[in-house]
């Protein structure tokens, strides 16, 4: 289950670069965004990218047991992505409603990805 998690997460990290970077900046420009935001997103695209990627590698790591997470530790990767999850949901649900739509595929693959992390931590 940690492979599966992991090839996921890695392969969402590119999606996520790609998709900000082709879809959204490319949208932003058309509206003649500021230089500013338009960087400014580049760099939480990249962020949450890299993110996930990290994320990803630990948990293909942890498969082929290069890297052993024991105690609380086992918990982190996990944790990550609860607080990305929570911050998309906080964002979405409470200032920004029109996202909620946009989002839910998102979420039910990621809800997907937390109880397979729950099923191999517990």
């Amino acid at each position: 289950m940690k492979l599966v998690v992991g090839v996921i997460l890695i392969m969402m990290s590119m999606v996520h670069v790609i998709y900000g970077e082709k879809m959204q900046v490319d949208e932003l420009k058309t509206l003649k965004a500021s230089p500013l935001l338009i960087g400014s997103f580049r760099v939480m695209s990249l962020q949450g990218g890299m993110i996930l990627l990290a994320v990803g590698v630990v948990e293909v790591l942890t498969f082929y047991n290069l890297v052993v997470l024991t105690g609380v530790a086992a918990f982190i990767p996990l944790g990550i992505l609860c607080l990305n999850v929570l911050s998309v949901f906080i964002v979405s649900f409470i200032k920004h409603q029109e996202l909620i739509k946009a989002v839910i595929p998102q979420l039910l693959i990621f809800l997907t990805i937390i109880i397979i992390e729950l099923l191999t931590v517990i």
